[in-house]
């Protein structure tokens, strides 16, 4: 079942009727089902009119003088003409149209559906329309607990894993690709289940016009979350081709890929000339059951010591040897977070910038070589949708990516964008970066607008993320973010993911220059980003979609709000004052903070809510759903007990909130 967005109700007449190629006709018919109204389909060049009450008339036409993805919209009289050269180019033509009369395809499950349908005095009508790069991918990552892994990993129901492949396209996407889980090794009926299931997803995905990928493990020792692997342990050669053989028939047989993304792991590396033999071996051995299927590797990120290598002469980042490989495989030019080519990276992975990244992909970009950006639109781990903070300052950061290669000309072909969840408007994040693969508008401000009807909800936004530019630009970020107990056993071990923050028992080894900065920094920062998300509040109107922001902005005040009375007691206490006001107004921040979560864990979009937000078997390394450490404020209830017992001597019992 479907949502809507408040101000739209179920619609049992149809608002549109389309007459469709007879090629066409099961094709749009199936991807039509996925909308929270009535569409009538037709086969030939007239709408039926049957019901006679339709909004929006359109008939589709084949322009074989046109690319598979290119259309355009024309009227006649009441009725519009989409001419496309494909069935993709078609299903885009409808979802412009109908966007032009005011629905907007926001979340897979929840779409806004008009009043009354109107045509835009903007609509770009007689437009040819063509996509500005070659590849739009999405790559939901079902390691973590999050929508698409309940419904592409093993629900034997394709009906919810159909409505994401229709969002992906309705925002223009032709890609997508996810991570396969390892249970599908030793369970036999869950592997059945999950292969019919998913080759019918897959099926889908063609029929539309797309592409699909899965993601697999290389190394077994470097698989932290019991994603699909090749190799328990790296043995023998004809050990490790037996067992990659044994494991591509398991993943391929019956299921027609037409990608595999190789990744191999985070923290770990291996030694030079065994990396480069095992991928080599990958790749013919994958060809060898599965003849023709693409692969990409992952160019994952890391500064700490123990990714580096020696080769060729230099000292590399390990996941860069992908380029000594002789085989076709696509580097996948991964960045993480909201950090970008361009600016600050934070510390993100030990590093202040992603330099040697955006190198090796200006580099390719300027030979010609096929290459493809993979960043990321949320990171979950105890960073964003999980604390949880809204952050729409993503939009602005994979904006700026595609804009700033353009201006260099060296425009991206390929971008698949990896995401983490669709709650708390992270939708947003994904649609708009799915859209601007098709064309990239003029600033990211644009891309916020094209998302929402209502302007004063495109404002709020807008301010939004200006808002939250001290995160990157004044490395804030992990101020915001939450930190879980595997990220302090990985500070002891010098491995780091997230930056990296100053933590609350170290403030009294500072000297009065450090305290003072950290209170600058931090203290002050963080109330004046929760000011500006106060401000952004203004104007906001009383609908679903509004709401949702509004929550996200609130959220964000709180949490700011919450972390600047933590440190400002902190670093009274380390100054010979008493912090007992500053905890007071943590507990008031962390109240409010509770009740703007509740508020917005009663409203989610999703009706299968509550195996985000509970403790849940699911085939990750996480017996929980993505939300369920935001649902109980679990860092913030961490940061809250870590404080209180260094300033007050309070007994506390360390949640940790990780596994």
């Amino acid at each position: 079942m479907l949502l809507f967005l408040s101000g739209c109700a179920p619609v049992e007449t149809p608002l549109v009727e389309l007459a469709v190629p007879a090629a066409w006709v099961d094709t749009v018919t199936d991807h039509v089902a996925s909308l929270p109204h009535a569409v009538a389909v037709s086969e030939g060049t007239t709408p039926l009119r049957s019901l006679g009450t339709s909004q929006v008339e359109a008939v589709l036409e084949l322009d074989t003088g046109r690319c598979g993805e290119c259309f355009v919209v024309d009227q006649s009289g009441e009725s519009f003409t989409i001419r496309a050269g494909g069935i993709a180019g078609a299903l885009y033509g409808i979802a412009q149209l109908m966007e032009w009369h005011g629905w907007r395809f926001a979340h897979p499950f929840d779409t806004c559906v008009p009043a009354t349908p109107t045509l835009s005095a903007d609509a770009r009508l007689g437009t040819d329309f063509s996509p500005e790069m070659g590849r739009r991918g999405y790559h939901p990552h079902t390691l973590h607990p999050i929508e698409a892994m309940y419904d592409v990993w093993g629900d034997p129901d394709p009906t919810r894993a159909k409505s994401m492949l229709d969002w992906v396209v309705r925002n223009r996407g032709n890609y997508v690709q996810w991570p396969g889980l390892d249970n599908i090794v030793v369970d036999t009926n869950t592997r059945e289940t999950w292969r019919e299931a998913t080759s019918t997803v897959i099926e889908a995905a063609h029929d539309r016009g797309m592409t699909v990928g899965v993601g697999v493990q290389l190394f077994g020792q470097s698989n932290l979350q019991l994603a699909y692997d090749l190799l328990d342990s790296s043995d023998t050669e004809a050990e490790d081709e037996a067992s990659m053989l044994e494991r591509w028939s398991i993943l391929t047989d019956g299921v027609p890929w037409d990608e595999v993304s190789l990744s191999f792991g985070e923290f770990f590396s291996a030694d030079p000339e065994t990396f480069i033999g095992r991928v080599t071996m990958a790749y013919d051995t994958l060809q060898d059951v599965a003849p023709g299927t693409a692969m990409n590797a992952v160019i994952h990120v890391g500064g700490n010591e123990d990714v580096q290598v020696e080769y060729d002469g230099q000292t590399m980042t390990y996941y860069f040897l992908v380029q000594y490989v002789d085989r076709p495989i696509e580097p996948f030019v991964h960045t993480v977070m909201y950090y970008n080519l361009e600016e600050d990276a934070g510390g993100a992975y030990g590093l202040d910038n992603f330099d040697e990244h955006r190198a090796f992909l200006e580099a390719k970009l300027a030979a010609g070589e096929t290459v493809t950006y993979f960043p990321e639109s949320a990171y979950w781990v105890a960073f964003d949708d999980s604390v949880p903070v809204y952050l729409p300052l993503y939009i602005r950061s994979r904006w700026l990516d595609m804009h700033t290669l353009r201006e260099a000309g060296l425009p991206l072909d390929r971008h698949v964008l990896f995401a983490s969840g669709w709650e708390w408007g992270y939708w947003q994040n994904d649609a708009a970066t799915l859209r601007m693969g098709y064309s990239l508008p003029g600033s990211w401000e644009d891309a916020v607008a094209d998302l929402f009807v209502d302007g004063n909800t495109t404002d709020a936004v807008v301010a939004a993320v200006n808002a939250q530019r001290p995160l990157i630009d004044d490395r804030l970020a992990p101020y915001l973010a939450g930190r879980d107990v595997a990220m302090d056993l990985g500070d002891r071990a010098g491995i780091y993911s997230q930056p990296r923050r100053v933590l609350f028992d170290e403030v009294a080894d500072l000297d009065l220059a450090a305290r003072s900065s950290l209170r600058a920094q931090v203290v002050d920062g963080l109330r004046t980003m929760a000011d500006a998300h106060d401000a952004a509040l203004a104007g906001l109107g009383d609908d679903r979609w509004a709401d949702e922001v509004r929550d996200g902005l609130s959220v964000n005040a709180a949490r700011a709000r919450f972390m600047a009375a933590l440190y400002d007691a902190v670093l009274l206490a380390a100054e010979g004052g008493d912090p007992v006001a500053a905890l007071a107004e943590a507990e008031l921040q962390l109240e409010t903070g509770t009740g703007v979560i509740a508020r917005r864990h009663s409203a989610l979009h999703d009706l299968e809510f509550e195996r985000l937000i509970t403790d849940n078997a699911n085939p990750t390394l996480y017996d929980y759903g993505y939300l369920t450490n935001a649902d109980t404020l679990c860092f913030w209830r961490r940061e809250r007990g870590q404080a209180r017992a260094l300033l007050l001597g309070e007994a506390w019992s360390d949640p940790g909130c990780t596994l």
